[in-house]
């Protein structure tokens, strides 16, 4: 694994003139080893690198016809090369810093909390200042994964080399039933199972039977609408007159869902002619 430990762009070195545009780069190279630790200075113009130092090769090498005639008068300037010396140096002293923490592990602190998102119920399975950054979060119940009703987060920065996730479960309580979070992670070499413990506060039982109380109202107000629906649907027959011919007419009201066909049928055969339809 290689870490750039500074990757540092200095775009406004040169200026814009004409739509011409240039830039240098300044890199230092930390790969696991110590031994190889990289400091590589490269110089683009209009999109084409023409010039390049790596500290490897302790020399410049020019790509262009401009950048040849520069890195030879570089490559002569004992200053210059004097100067790249330091900052590999610098490189080094950095690099010795950031290569033993590349292998660090740092366990995650876990929250399991009840949360009311939409008035439902949710079991939320948060993960905070873990590193490095790859984690699992999954819910089991009753030993058992759980695979549906389940949302989880991206692994979010900090901003200070840690992370954090959560995960979120419906929840709809079952007397006797054992819900608990389960954590993979490098800094553990097995799954860590935290527990959601149901004896809660007064607080956050309110917090459930609220949620329950109201996902059950929903449903039952719409069964019960439902059924009003169903028994309001209507069909009457009658008959009108137009331009002096009696015409019957069967109407349908007050249905629910909107698609219906309406049918006429003489001796137990369907009528096709003469017949008209429209929704209103």
């Amino acid at each position: 694994m290689q870490y750039n430990l500074m990757a540092v762009v200095l775009s406004a070195l040169f200026e814009t003139v004409h739509g011409h545009y240039g830039y240098v780069e300044v890199q230092c190279r930390v790969p696991d080893s110590k031994q190889h630790i990289e400091f590589i200075f490269s110089a683009t113009y209009n999109m084409i690198e023409y010039l390049r130092y790596n500290s490897s090769e302790s020399k410049i090498v020019g790509y262009t016809e401009f950048g040849k005639k520069l890195a030879e008068d570089y490559n002569k300037n004992n200053i210059l090369l004097a100067q790249s010396e330091f900052v590999l140096n610098e490189c080094k002293r950095f690099g010795e810093f950031i290569v033993p923490i590349s292998g660090t592990t740092v366990p995650p602190d876990v929250v399991i909390q009840l949360d009311n998102v939409n008035h439902k119920p949710i079991l939320v399975c948060s993960a905070y200042d873990f590193y490095p950054k790859h984690i699992r979060l999954t819910w089991i119940r009753d030993d058992k994964v759980i695979p549906a009703d389940v949302t989880s987060t991206e692994e979010q920065n900090n901003g200070d080399w840690f992370y954090q996730v959560h995960s979120y479960l419906e929840y709809f309580p079952k007397p006797g039933e054992k819900i608990s979070c389960v954590v993979e992670h490098a800094s553990s070499n097995k799954p860590m199972i935290y527990h959601w413990d149901p004896s809660l506060p007064e607080s956050e039982r309110s917090k459930i039977i609220l949620g329950a109380v109201g996902l059950s109202m929903g449903v039952f107000m719409a069964a019960g609408g439902l059924i009003y629906y169903k028994r309001k649907q209507t069909v009457s027959q009658g008959i009108r007159k137009g331009n002096e011919k009696a015409v019957p007419v069967c109407s349908a009201y007050d249905f629910y869902h909107k698609p219906i066909k309406l049918m006429w049928m003489r001796d137990d055969k369907e009528v096709t002619a003469d017949v008209m339809s429209w929704l209103s």
